[in-house]
């Protein structure tokens, strides 16, 4: 089965499961986040998922208050892989078109809970899946549906970084290592001998390059870093594969076990392990479960880890965490923010809508600590931030770890009431992008860009009006023409010209019953659209680059 058929959680709900009584419909996109005080039931939640995607079956003291009600967790998915819809009895299916599976689990004393397992609201029975015209047994058929369930990594809190750099089941190291293996066919071999040796070689290669991976990543967190050596041991069939990990600095004569320079090396080592994850691409089919990705990192490396997650979760993989720190409160499209208190000993899990800076007092923070970016460039306005930030984003493969914020001042007519001292205080690392309204080539700026240089220049501040009329006069015939479709000649758009006239006549010519007055040209959709098509031409905007390079470096 491909990862591609891999199912994907988009809600999941837990019934008297430890200190959640209720936790009511609970939405999971690719990146969630559970912020909360300590033993709020973040993690919680995280196991139960743990326990359901595993077939697993909770302890009896797990039981909420120890109560005789029964444990219930439903998971709700999207899309059903083609496969699984096939194979399912029609009296599983679902009229709604969603797919949904349940395990209630009952408390019996002195032995393991009982357990029931439910799709789409029907008892799981024999026949319920039916593959080559054959009803499946029941243990059969949920096997069958739990192939298509994505595997949980889950990454504790406190976390032991020799168990998790052992090649056993259920260690991180593991889980990354196996889908490689499997992709190099081992296991194909027909006797024993030949099966160990392809195994040996298969892990001496791969170990190797997870190796180089986490030297290289590692080395940018310890520039005194020289090696890390992940050696897989012997083969062995009646035990755990266990290779070590050992790390080489310049000031040590020989390799030391990872286990031996400290938790704060050990959360390094796991941040490499996770951009090792992303550069082998081996995230498709799996859900993340990490509690407190920060722990024993310093803020830049914080914001590498966030960075890495994301582009996991970009990648296929869902990643759902718990934080107590806000630099992970990141507020994105495709982001899922949850609260999660302690009230009576009952967790309860509120989401959060529009106010980020709910979580923000949640775990204690201030609003200085989330609002102080690295550094702000400021505006005129809204598609001026586009259009500045896909030029950054082009031009910084780590853009999007860095802590820079792109912020407009409301339009031209606001420039007058700005301060820039008192921007200052707002945040003291800022700068000033300014249209010149130039019309012709030897005009001056516009009185007002120029007042607010002056008045930056006493604040001490980088102030940058540009060269040519506004940022749309930077744009060239290649990218409007990706854009739109059109087949402008290059130098269309002269360096004082209306440039958005011109593209919107542009668009017209190519439809001739469109009125350029009615063309939709939107300026902030389009202009980040426009300079994106341009740096794939291999076209930039050095002028604004240039700056922008000499304020951050």
């Amino acid at each position: 089965m491909s990862s591609d058929s891999t199912l994907t959680i988009s809600e999941f709900t837990v019934e008297n499961f430890k200190s959640i009584r209720e936790s009511g419909s609970v939405n999971f996109g690719d990146f969630t986040v559970f912020v909360g005080k300590n033993d709020a039931g973040k993690s919680s939640l995280l196991e139960g998922l743990k326990i359901f995607l595993e077939q697993g079956k909770p302890d009896t003291n797990h039981f909420h208050k120890y109560r005789d009600v029964a444990i219930k967790m439903e998971a709700v998915f999207e899309e059903v892989p083609e496969e699984l819809e096939d194979a399912l009895n029609e009296e599983y299916h679902s009229e709604s078109g969603e797919f949904s599976v349940t395990r209630v689990f009952e408390r019996r004393s002195g032995t393991t809970p009982g357990s029931d397992t439910f799709v789409n609201g029907e008892s799981l029975a024999k026949g319920a899946i039916v593959e080559d015209e054959e009803e499946l047994t029941k243990a059969q058929s949920r096997s069958f549906i739990w192939d298509f369930m994505p595997k949980p990594i889950h990454i504790f809190a406190e976390r032991d970084v020799t168990e998790e750099t052992k090649l056993k089941s259920g260690t991180l190291l593991n889980d990354l290592l196996l889908p490689i293996l499997e992709e190099g066919g081992v296991g194909e071999s027909n006797s024993i001998a030949e099966t160990r040796s392809t195994l040996e070689d298969s892990l001496d290669d791969t170990s190797q390059k997870v190796a180089e991976e986490l030297t290289e990543s590692m080395q940018t967190h310890m520039p005194d870093l020289e090696t890390i050596e992940v050696n897989p041991g012997t083969v062995s069939l009646d035990k755990a594969i266990s290779p070590t990990v050992e790390l080489k600095d310049k000031y040590l004569p020989e390799s030391v076990d990872i286990s031996e320079r400290g938790s704060g090396v050990g959360s390094l080592f796991i941040l490499s392990l996770m951009e090792a994850y992303v550069d082998m691409q081996v995230g498709d089919g799996y859900i993340i479960l990490f509690e407190e990705p920060g722990n024993s990192l310093h803020p830049g490396a914080e914001r590498k880890m966030l960075d890495a997650l994301k582009s996991i979760s970009d990648e296929g993989g869902q990643v759902t965490i718990t934080t107590h720190s806000q630099v992970f409160i990141d507020r994105t499209d495709h982001s899922q923010l949850y609260i999660v208190s302690r009230d009576d000993g009952m967790s309860n899990f509120e989401k959060v809508e529009q106010d980020a800076f709910e979580a923000v007092d949640e775990i204690g923070a201030k609003n200085s600590d989330i609002l102080q970016s690295d550094f702000v460039f400021y505006v005129e306005g809204p598609s001026d931030v586009e259009v500045i930030e896909e030029v950054c984003r082009q031009s910084y493969e780590d853009w999007e770890s860095r802590n820079v914020s792109v912020q407009h001042l409301g339009g031209t007519g606001n420039l007058n009431h700005c301060d820039p001292a008192k921007l200052k205080k707002i945040n003291r690392n800022c700068a000033f992008i300014l249209d010149s309204d130039r019309e012709f080539e030897d005009d001056d700026p516009n009185s007002i860009a120029q007042n607010l240089k002056e008045e930056s220049e006493e604040a001490n501040i980088p102030c940058k009006i540009l060269t040519r009329s506004c940022i749309e006069n930077y744009f060239t015939a290649d990218g409007v023409n990706q854009t739109f479709g059109v087949s402008a000649n290059e130098g269309f758009i002269g360096p004082y010209d209306d440039a958005v006239d011109l593209i919107k006549n542009e668009v017209a010519e190519l439809r001739p019953d469109d009125d350029p007055d009615k063309v939709n040209y939107n300026k902030v959709k389009h202009g980040r659209e426009i300079v994106e098509a341009m740096y794939e031409e291999g076209q930039s905007i050095e002028e604004i680059e240039e700056f922008i390079d000499d304020c951050l470096n």
